[in-house]
């Protein structure tokens, strides 16, 4: 929840920041895919030091990772200079599927969607909280202490990983060999990571006083995925998230200024990070307990390559026309979630009287 507090602080201000300091739209959406591409670079070394020394100290070093990112943000007086902590906090995101890793090897698998979802949903809290008071900071006192502040945020969410319960490594068997299902999920990630972003990526800007409303739908809809998926299987959780993503951006763009409707898309666009719990439980089915991290570490490099050329292409298409990237979405939400849900149908079914055998 604290790491989620400086990021909603930190997403809320970040692009009217970078206006600021002189940045067009489509600067910014370049600075947020750079800092993606330069953090794929991570994802594999970590999950493979993941799973051979354990996942609490690569956890503690990535979360400072991302902090001192944010730290460099402070001191900017051009907006040239925010490569460098964008690749620094992105590569700090390394610890995300290693904490999926973390908590996989520590939940039943009858409850993991439940579990991921509850992990997820307290992350979307922490945004829920922080994106308000990045308004209230950005106003009082300004946009730089507004960034300075989510940094210590994030420097404390480093701070509380070492009262993580370390988890010994699995031993290894053999090479890392998933099978071909894990492949094909990996090559539709990027496409499935770049539609998840497209809407979200300049919503500050578009709505600078609703920016935190679709954070509350994140937060709630991530848990009810995951529980979801736990009782009726991942299809049908993956296939509603995506209606919900479909019927908000719609609602999004043909709203106009009709506030009550804005606010109601704002909340359902919240659904685009909903299916995150129920792709990650699902994953889990497929690579074995011996190489978790590594095989968590190698789904988020096909999804971060997606993320950070989303936020790109969501720059050019909000230089073109705000709407657009709420457009893009409502057309191929349901596509796109149609074909993970035929790949991942064939490995998941509903958890109905499942044994589960250690």
């Amino acid at each position: 929840m604290l790491f989620g507090c400086g990021f909603g602080l930190l997403s809320a201000v970040w692009p009217l920041y970078l206006r600021d300091l002189g940045a067009s739209a489509q600067d910014i959406g370049i600075v947020f895919g750079v800092g993606n591409l330069v953090a794929v670079l991570c994802f594999l070394p970590a999950g493979y030091l993941a799973d051979r020394i354990g996942r609490k100290p690569v956890i503690t070093a990535a979360w400072l990772c991302a902090a001192l990112g944010v730290a460099t943000f402070v001191p900017l007086t051009d907006w040239h200079g925010a490569f460098v902590g964008s690749a620094l906090y992105w590569s700090g995101t390394a610890g995300l599927p290693l904490i999926i890793a973390y908590v996989s090897s520590t939940t039943p698998r009858r409850e993991l969607g439940r579990a991921l979802g509850i992990v997820l949903g307290a992350y979307f809290a922490g945004n829920i909280i922080g994106a308000p008071i990045a308004g209230l900071l950005a106003s009082s006192i300004g946009f730089r202490a507004a960034i300075a502040i989510a940094a210590a945020l994030l420097a404390g969410s480093a701070a509380l990983t070492f009262g993580l319960r370390p988890v010994p490594p699995h031993v290894e068997r053999g090479p890392f060999r998933p099978p071909r299902t894990f492949w094909v999920l990996l090559g539709i990630t990027p496409f499935a990571a770049m539609l998840s972003i497209l809407s979200l990526a300049f919503l500050p800007v578009y709505l600078r006083e609703v920016a935190a409303i679709p954070l509350v739908g994140a937060a709630g809809l991530a848990v009810a995925a995951g529980r979801f998926a736990d009782a009726f299987g991942a299809v049908l959780a993956l296939l509603g998230a995506a209606g919900v993503m479909t019927a908000a951006s719609v609602l999004m763009a043909l709203s106009g200024r009709a506030e009550p409707l804005v606010g109601l898309a704002a909340l359902l666009l919240g659904a685009t990070q909903a299916a995150n719990p129920v792709v990650a439980s699902a994953v889990e089915r497929i690579i074995p307990p011996s190489r978790a991290a590594q095989g968590y570490a190698t789904y988020q490099v096909a999804f971060a390559l997606g993320f950070g050329a989303g936020g790109a292409v969501a720059g050019f298409l909000y230089e073109a026309d705000p709407l657009l990237p709420f457009i893009a979405t409502a057309a191929l939400a349901l596509p796109m979630a149609t074909i993970v849900a035929a790949v991942l149908s064939r490995v998941v079914t509903p958890r109905r009287d499942v044994v589960e055998v250690s």
